[in-house]
């Protein structure tokens, strides 16, 4: 059986905080789909702040919500 991942906005790098899209300047769902999707393979069951590069700097969008078993939209590698 082959894997493969789907398209969602919940992976696009599209998707900005409060589930915005940048491209369409529109609220999403997390189960909604366009042709506009690009993935965002950068994130994955191991991302956390932890691991982010903005964790504990200025650059962090939700320094208050930060800790080592959180992740949100704006996580780097």
């Amino acid at each position: 059986m082959e894997l493969r991942n789907i398209n969602t906005c919940i992976n696009c790098e599209n998707l900005l905080r409060d589930f915005i899209c940048q491209t369409h300047q529109q609220k999403v769902e997390i189960n909604n789909f366009c042709d506009s999707h690009s993935y965002k393979d950068s994130i994955t069951k191991n991302s956390s702040c932890a691991n982010c590069s903005h964790f504990g700097l200025d650059s962090c969008s939700r320094p208050s919500e930060a800790s080592e078993t959180m992740v949100c939209f704006d996580w780097k590698k």
